[in-house]
């Protein structure tokens, strides 16, 4: 039997993975743009007091699991999944003396735990492909689309022009070119495992502000214009 409790500790833990997610965006932010590496040494404590925080929840994590032996919750799944995607990250952030974007190797794997197992080796192919630049503007676009920055009609549109011209790929990028046509996913998540597939389509370099003045709302419509006029 559940405790008492049992509710309201379950979503007092989803609260404070929402929060260390969020903090994580923020050290991932900082670091991906900042040139000095003196400033990137100083983050490394607070990314250390940020995985001993995540160590703490998933213990909470793990007593609540107790609770549950025998059921199955697919929140309880969905958070035990945030939990290992923080731990993969900070461990990253932490065992490359936080300057994980200064390698293309690194970018690449940090691009893939932003996918969960079933997607990334779909995305793997996709992404040793992609050079800085374009590992800079996939990292963007999905930032401002977990932030619910852009809309359901702008997902909408590019999803469409996608469509369309994803018989363009090689073969090696149908698999990822296939998920927009998934009828059980919606749009929101159609376009998160397809936007690594945008560089390859459009001619964008040095058109488009890649650093921490990114604006999601003209790189995207100037995306589109250059999807639409291939």
């Amino acid at each position: 039997m559940l405790s008492p409790g049992f509710h309201q500790r379950l979503q007092d833990l989803e609260d404070h993975i929402a929060q260390e997610q969020e903090l994580l965006r923020e050290f991932e932010e900082v670091l991906r743009y900042e040139p000095n590496p003196r400033i990137k040494a100083g983050y490394r404590r607070d990314i250390e007091r940020q995985q001993e925080s995540v160590a703490g929840y998933r213990q909470e994590y793990n007593e609540l699991q107790h609770e549950l032996t025998g059921q199955s919750s697919a929140r309880m799944q969905e958070m035990g999944n945030q939990l290992q995607q923080m731990d993969a990250k900070l461990n990253i952030l932490l065992s490359s003396q936080v300057a994980i974007y200064e390698n293309l190797d690194q970018m690449r794997q940090d691009l893939l735990l932003r996918y969960d197992a079933n997607e990334q080796a779909t995305i793997e192919a996709v992404a040793k492909q992609l050079n800085q630049n374009q590992l800079v503007l996939t990292q963007n676009l999905l930032d401002a689309l977990e932030a619910n920055q852009v809309s359901e009609q702008q997902m909408q549109q590019m999803l469409a022009v996608l469509e369309e011209r994803v018989s363009a790929l090689p073969p090696s990028q149908a698999a990822v070119a296939e998920i927009i046509k998934a009828p059980e996913l919606d749009a929101k998540h159609k376009l998160k495992v397809t936007l690594p597939l945008v560089p390859f389509l459009v001619d964008y370099e040095g058109e488009l502000e890649l650093g921490s003045g990114f604006n999601i709302k003209t790189a995207w419509e100037q995306l589109l214009t250059k999807l639409r006029r291939k």
